[in-house]
C-alpha cells in the first residue's frame, strides 16, 4: 500500500513538472514611422514553469519582418528575448504582422505574436496610376491625384514629364500642405492609328527624400465606329446556314469602308462589304457545316477611317 502510494506521489511529482511559456506582452505598436527607417521591437520571455523550456520555432508572417531570440532552451525562472525587426521599405499606411512562437509547453504550444505599425511617406499619392477609359477623340478628358503631405511640409512640385506623349498635358494647385496634379488628356492629338496606350509621367517634387514618383496613365479612345449589336450571336440548329444583320456606324457622319474581314471562324464570311457609308448593313454568315456546340469567334474588319483603321467584334455560336 505504501508502495503504490510511493509511486502516485511520484507521478503526480512528474506530472506537474511542466515548462510554462509567458511573454511581458503580446502586442507591439510602433506607431507612425518611415519607409526608409527599420524599426525593432523586443518581446521578453520567461520560463515561468519547473522544467526546461525549448522554443523550436520562431516564424515571422512574412518576408519584412525577421527575428532573433537570444536563447532556445530556458531553464525554470529563466528569461531571453525575442527581436523582431521590421523593415517597412515598399509598404505603405497601416501593416499588421505576426510572428509565430512554438515551444514544449504542454498549455501553450503555439502562441502568436504581433506587431503593427503606421507607415508613411513623406509624399502620399492617392493613385498610383490614372485611367482614361473611352477618351472621347473631340474633347479633354480630366482626371486627378492628389499628393498627401506625410511630415507636415508643404508638397512641392518642380515639374512634370511623359516623353512621348504629346496629347497629355499637366496643371497643379497647391491645397493646405497638399499639392494637386491634373492630368488633361487630348484625344486630338493621339497619332492616327494609336487606340490605347500605356505612358509613364515622371513626378518631380522638392523633397530631398522623395524627389521623384512615377504616375502610370493609362488610355484608350472611344471607338469612332460603333456595331450594332456588339455581338453577334447565332442560335439553332447545326447543319443550317444561318445570317445574322450587322450595322455599322461612324459617329462623325463620315463615310469609311471596309477594306477587309479576318474571321477567325472557318467558314464565317460577311457580305456587303463594297461600299463606302457613314453608316453600312452588313451580313455575317454562318457556315451549314459546322457541328453542334458553342463557337466564339473575333471578326477582324480593318477601315479605311484613319481614327480606327481596325474593328473587331465578338461571334458566338451556339448550334443543337
Amino acid at each position: 500500500m505504501f508502495r503504490r502510494l510511493l509511486f502516485a506521489c511520484a507521478a503526480a511529482t512528474l506530472m506537474a513538472q511542466a515548462p510554462a511559456i509567458t511573454f511581458d506582452k503580446l502586442h507591439h505598436d510602433f506607431g507612425r514611422i518611415s519607409p526608409d527607417k527599420k524599426v525593432a521591437a523586443k518581446y521578453k520571455v520567461t520560463n515561468t514553469g519547473n522544467a526546461f523550456l525549448s522554443i523550436t520555432q520562431v516564424r515571422p508572417s512574412c518576408g519584412c519582418t525577421y527575428t532573433m531570440l537570444g536563447k532556445w532552451s530556458l531553464a525554470p525562472g529563466e528569461a531571453t528575448e525575442i527581436e523582431a525587426m521590421f523593415d517597412p521599405k515598399g509598404v505603405k499606411g497601416l501593416v499588421r504582422k505576426s510572428i509565430e512562437v512554438v515551444c514544449n509547453d504542454p498549455k501553450t504550444p503555439n502562441i502568436s505574436l504581433s506587431l503593427e505599425a503606421d507607415v508613411v511617406q513623406e509624399i502620399m499619392p492617392s493613385v498610383e496610376a490614372v485611367y482614361f477609359h473611352s477618351a472621347p477623340k473631340t474633347v479633354p478628358a480630366r482626371s486627378q491625384v492628389r499628393y498627401a503631405s506625410g511630415n507636415g511640409e508643404p508638397v512641392q512640385l518642380v515639374d512634370v514629364k511623359a516623353p512621348g506623349a504629346p496629347f497629355l498635358t499637366f496643371s497643379y494647385r497647391s491645397e493646405g500642405k497638399d499639392l494637386v496634379l491634373e492630368v488633361a488628356f487630348d484625344g486630338r492629338k493621339v497619332p492616327a492609328g494609336q487606340l490605347r496606350g500605356v505612358e509613364t509621367a515622371s513626378v518631380r517634387f522638392t523633397n530631398p527624400r522623395m524627389s521623384q514618383l512615377p504616375l502610370n496613365i493609362q488610355w484608350d479612345l472611344k471607338p469612332t465606329i460603333t456595331p450594332s449589336p456588339a455581338e453577334v450571336v447565332f442560335q439553332g440548329e447545326a447543319g443550317k446556314e444561318q445570317r445574322q444583320k450587322l450595322t455599322l456606324k461612324q459617329a462623325d457622319g463620315k463615310p469609311f469602308r471596309i477594306l477587309s474581314s479576318r474571321p477567325s471562324l472557318q467558314g464565317l464570311r460577311v457580305e456587303g462589304l463594297n461600299q463606302k457609308a457613314a453608316t453600312m448593313d452588313l451580313t455575317v454568315i454562318l457556315p451549314a457545316d459546322l457541328k453542334a456546340g458553342r463557337y466564339s469567334d473575333v471578326l477582324a474588319l480593318s477601315t479605311d477611317d484613319p481614327d480606327q483603321p481596325e474593328l473587331t467584334i465578338r461571334v458566338v455560336a451556339l448550334l443543337k
